[in-house]
């Protein structure tokens, strides 16, 4: 199955920049999520709680559009999606923003540990680096 978990993380990604676009709404991304979808935070502290928990797909795409609102341009893509064994794809994200009113650009590189269960993530753990990200799951580059 972790060919085809890899596969869910990246259609799943590839909707957020859709919806992103105004290419599709809402409900093309919860597609691939489990209805109590679990998302946490680590390392994200002046944003989020640390350890900071949501619940379902809602929830997530509420944090996601504060997450974004500052930046009049936003855009962030997925540099590496690799299998991390069992039921588990980690993703390391680099996104850019450009804050309203300023003609410079914030980046910055983040990482994800996604549990995929029978087609659909359950869970999302978000990590400030992808170095945090990728020991999470047991890998180092």
């Amino acid at each position: 199955m972790s060919k085809e978990n890899v596969e869910t993380v990246r259609a799943a990604l590839a909707a957020f920049a859709e919806l992103d676009e105004g290419l599709v709404g809402p409900e093309r991304v919860a597609e691939f999520f489990a209805q109590d979808v679990i998302a946490t935070f680590s390392g994200f502290a002046g944003f989020m709680q640390e350890g900071s928990t949501l619940r379902g797909p809602d929830e997530f795409l509420e944090l996601r559009a504060a997450w974004m609102e500052p930046y009049e341009d936003f855009l962030y893509e997925p540099v590496k999606i690799i299998d991390a064994g069992g039921n588990r794809v980690v993703a390391t994200l680099h996104q850019r923003g450009k804050p309203h009113g300023s003609d410079s650009w914030v980046e910055m590189d983040y990482g994800l540990v996604y549990t995929v269960e029978e087609g659909l993530i359950t869970r999302g753990d978000f990590y400030a680096t992808p170095e945090k990200a990728l020991e999470a799951a047991g890998l180092s580059e």
